[in-house]
């Protein structure tokens, strides 16, 4: 329903252009309409009306209004108004144009323009998107004992668009057919059908699909209904019941307009019946983005293959397609996994713009997608949308928790850097650590360019404010030099290793000891260590992954991992190896084809422990994982001791 808004062929909807005065068939005068004398300067109107019709709408505005001023009420001030709102509606200002209709419902209800006034309305509120408002005057046009031929079919198509925005879906159909029925103009009719094709070509309830087939047996709306009820079974799997829908007799008395659809049905139907499981993968494989999707196609092909080398009840077929890292790209190779190769679950893609193009071609497939994407609203863009990747407030919930229980510390500071990613964590960390029951003693930010932190350090211990120390009373050294006020007791610096080690060193320089350095999965490299030297002993900083992890499954993984491709796994191919031997655990404990089962599945913590953490996945389809803590200790990086972080993380 999201596209509904894109509907080609809205000219239904378009007020024609003259007024009803001079349009022929008009609404019967209401009993006891009033007598308007006629007009002074008729010409005005008359001059208006043609420039109107010349397309000169400035000219034709300027000799209307002047002719509205001088006849307030006349013959012709209701054609007048109607004109000015029409006008209105062609420079699209329908907010304006609405106080032309109005005016004539309020001041001229018994004229021959009151319908199309209504209509008016209601079209002006349409294109305001106050859908609510729109159907109030046609309600009241509605009531109208007869209506000409062309505004009835209008006002019910526009009733339909209503109706199915507001997701009454039985109410837009009803609606378009009650148009259709009263044209004669095959084009009219044409534009009809489609609407409500697409329409039921949305619906993805079966229940709501059956009844508009036992409403509508034999018109567009129940064969519409028919051919997407066989779509959904096939990809459920029932290829009987769409075999039984897709009957011969059904195909042969099909309209031209659907043909098509039911020839694509039809061939998906003789290639379903291939008993493999296809599993889709979307990744950017060339392009600037193409270093990321390399990393995530090695864990995927070797979790792929890790299954392979036991015997299976299932024939699990990995089918890649590159994005190019490109929106455009990952919608194409999202229906083409799904309609041509029959993928029953799809791993990747790896950001938010082409994960939410992929699911704008998946919102009518039950076909679960598992993101690798960080960014927030992933699990939002539908039903059947995951997402595997170490978030930002998995981070901070694991490394808060872990600073405030396991080492008792509730006190802290912040030195960020002036980045997107770094306000981001510098405000969940604030946010968390309070709602832990610390407090926050100091904020300071500085260039992602900047070498020398000096000044933000001074700031966050006093050295910076010499005045102020003077004024408080406070003793300097024997050099004249006052001490750093150190009221916190771990700072957090949300930024890559390669500046910690940078920051690190100064701290001490300013004698900003006794700390706790805390930070995020962009402090794991050996370098920190190598070149942060003993300012870096006793940081905690958080990771999904860390190779040299005692687990059997991830010293497994990484052993395979060495040996396939002979160089060391990152967190991304962790990642993606995990979504991938979930998705077969899942097909593996669920029917072939029962889309709800493989759903339920993901979503159970069935006992996987992933080599990233992943364990499972919640109701919103966001990762339940096991966060890391790690440490500096020994000059070497090792998992944090005593930690508390067991408990799986969600946001």
């Amino acid at each position: 329903m999201k596209r509904f808004l894109f509907f080609v062929g809205l000219s239904l909807l378009v007020i024609s252009c003259a007024p009803p005065s001079y349009r022929g068939k008009r609404i019967p005068p209401a009993p006891g309409r009033i007598a308007y004398p006629p007009p002074k300067s008729a010409f005005l109107y008359e001059e208006g009306k043609e420039a109107f019709q010349k397309g000169k709408t400035i000219l034709a505005l300027e000799k209307l209004d002047r002719f509205v001023k001088q006849n307030p009420s006349s013959d012709l001030t209701d054609n007048a108004l109607f004109l000015m709102g029409r006008i209105f509606l062609k420079r699209e200002n329908p907010y304006e144009a609405l106080r032309y209709f109005q005016k004539i419902e309020k001041d001229f209800s018994g004229s021959d323009t009151i319908g199309e006034a209504l209509y008016g309305q209601a079209y002006c509120w349409y294109k305001l998107k106050d859908f609510k408002r729109a159907g109030e005057p046609l309600k009241r046009l509605f009531a109208f004992s007869h209506l000409p031929d062309s505004l009835f079919i209008r006002a019910e198509t526009l009733k339909g668009h209503l109706c199915v925005l507001e997701k009454q879906v039985r109410c837009g159909i009803q609606a378009y057919l009650s148009a259709k029925d009263r044209t004669t103009n095959p084009t009219e009719q044409a534009v009809l059908d489609t609407f409500i094709e697409k329409v039921v070509l949305e619906v993805r309830n079966t229940a709501t699909l059956k009844n508009i087939m036992d409403v509508h047996p034999e018109d567009i709306a129940g064969d519409t209904a028919r051919l997407r009820l066989a779509e959904i079974l096939i990809l459920q799997k029932d290829f009987k019941g769409a075999k039984e829908l897709l009957s011969t007799s059904f195909l042969k008395r099909l309209p031209d307009i659907l043909r098509q659809k039911a020839e694509e049905l039809l061939t998906k139907l003789q290639r379903a019946f291939i008993r493999k499981v296809v599993i889709g993968c979307l990744l950017p494989l060339s392009g600037t983005r193409a270093p990321f999707g390399m990393r995530a196609l090695k864990g995927v092909l070797l979790a792929v293959n890790a299954f392979q080398t036991h015997p299976e009840k299932l024939d699990i077929t990995l089918m890649v397609r590159d994005t190019k890292g490109k929106p455009e790209m990952a919608a194409k190779m999202a229906r083409d996994l799904v309609e041509t190769c029959h993928a029953r679950a799809i791993v990747g893609p790896m950001f938010l713009d082409t994960t939410k193009a992929a699911m704008e071609q998946l919102q009518s497939f039950p076909v679960p997608l598992i993101s690798l994407s960080q960014a927030e609203g992933i699990p939002e863009l539908g039903s059947f949308v995951f997402r595997n990747c170490l978030t930002p407030t998995q981070q901070i919930q694991a490394l808060v928790r872990y600073l405030t229980e396991t080492l008792d510390l509730h006190t802290a500071a912040i030195l960020y850097p002036q980045s997107p990613l770094g306000q981001r964590y510098m405000k969940l960390f604030w946010e968390r650590f309070e709602e832990m029951g610390g407090e926050i003693r100091g904020v300071e930010s500085y260039l992602p360019t900047d070498t020398d932190f000096g000044t933000p350090i001074k700031k966050l211990v006093g050295l910076y404010y010499t005045k102020e120390r003077w004024e408080r009373g406070d003793t300097p050294n024997e050099e004249g030099k006052f001490p750093p006020v150190i009221d916190f007791e771990a700072l957090f610096i949300p930024d890559i290793y390669s500046r910690v080690v940078l920051i690190a060193p100064q701290l001490a320089f300013y004698d900003v000891v006794g700390i706790t350095l805390a930070g995020i999965n962009t402090w794991n490299a050996p370098d920190l260590i190598k070149e942060g030297k003993r300012f870096v002993r006793g940081a905690v900083f958080t990771d999904g992954f860390f190779p040299k992890s005692k687990a059997a499954a991830v010293g497994k993984f990484v052993s395979d991992f060495e040996a396939a491709y002979d160089e060391k796994p990152e967190i991304l191919a962790a990642q993606a190896f995990d979504a991938t031997r979930l998705l077969v655990r899942a097909f593996k404990q669920t029917p072939v084809g029962d889309v709800e089962k493989l759903e339920e599945a993901l979503k159970h913590d069935s006992g996987y422990r992933g080599v990233s953490g992943l364990r499972y996945f919640d109701e919103n389809g966001e990762a339940i994982r096991d966060v890391m803590v790690l440490t500096v200790a020994h000059g070497k990086i090792i998992p944090a001791p005593v930690s508390s972080t067991s408990t799986p993380s969600s946001p």
